[in-house]
């Protein structure tokens, strides 16, 4: 088999320090002293200087990468910025009578328009030939009495429908929550609470969520008129 080719490393050399090698015996003249403190200098600075000379080539070569990536490119010319002045030209070139746009008349400018998007959140109102049924829901007495101990009085209502079904009949109860307030509009109103709710801001009754889901567990069978079906919406959620 032919023989590895050892790839270069791209890591910098090390360079260390010679050992310092004495002598098993030092002499003791100033001469021969000196000679060889000489020596250890000039051997420790031939290292210093190689790796000085390594850290400036280093040094050059991350210049030199640096100006090729991100220097200006010789093929760019002063005349480049320029090259994208049509509009400038063609702007030079015409008159005033061309540069006025002509506007459609007032009465084209809005069939271009799409149709605005219903509002999101908002809940179609039920069916108004349905029935109404008012359940009213009171403040109780103890309660009607403001912080002030001034008596309060009905000031208001709340109203909210729920789509309702009793057998053989639709219907719409009619959720009238009373409210109380201060005389003096000295402190927050009072309104009396709506009774706990099969599926809480649903504009379906507890009668009429009953057969409904015993309907989509196929226990029994309904129908729903059209327009009623519609108007709950898969019972959605306000």
């Amino acid at each position: 088999m032919p023989e590895a080719v050892a790839k270069p490393s791209i890591l910098p050399p090390r360079y260390q320090l010679p050992e310092l090698v004495l002598p098993p015996v030092l002499p003791t003249d100033a001469a021969s002293l000196t000679a060889l403190l000489h020596a250890v200098i000039a051997s420790h600075n031939d290292v210093k200087a190689q790796a000085l000379n390594h850290m400036q080539h280093m040094l050059e070569q991350f210049i030199l990468a640096r100006h090729r990536m991100f220097g200006a490119s010789s093929e760019q010319s002063a005349n480049q910025g320029r090259l994208f002045d049509e509009a400038e030209v063609l702007a030079a070139d015409s008159t005033e009578v061309q540069d006025v746009a002509p506007l459609p008349p007032e009465s084209e400018q809005g069939k271009g328009k799409p149709a605005s998007k219903p509002a999101r959140g908002k809940r179609a109102p039920l069916p108004s030939e349905l029935q109404r049924v008012d359940v009213v829901h009171d403040v109780p007495a103890a309660e009607r009495t403001c912080p002030c101990g001034t008596p309060m009085v009905e000031i208001g209502q709340d109203v909210s429908e729920q789509l309702d079904i009793v057998p053989m009949q639709v219907r719409v109860l009619r959720h009238i929550r009373k409210r109380y307030g201060c005389p003096g509009s000295e402190h927050a109103p009072v309104t009396a609470p709506l009774p706990p709710q099969p599926l809480p801001k649903s504009n379906a009754s507890a009668d009429f969520l009953g057969p409904r889901a015993a309907a989509d567990a196929g226990a029994v069978h309904w129908h729903i008129p059209g327009r009623i079906s519609t108007s709950i919406g898969g019972l959605s959620r306000r």
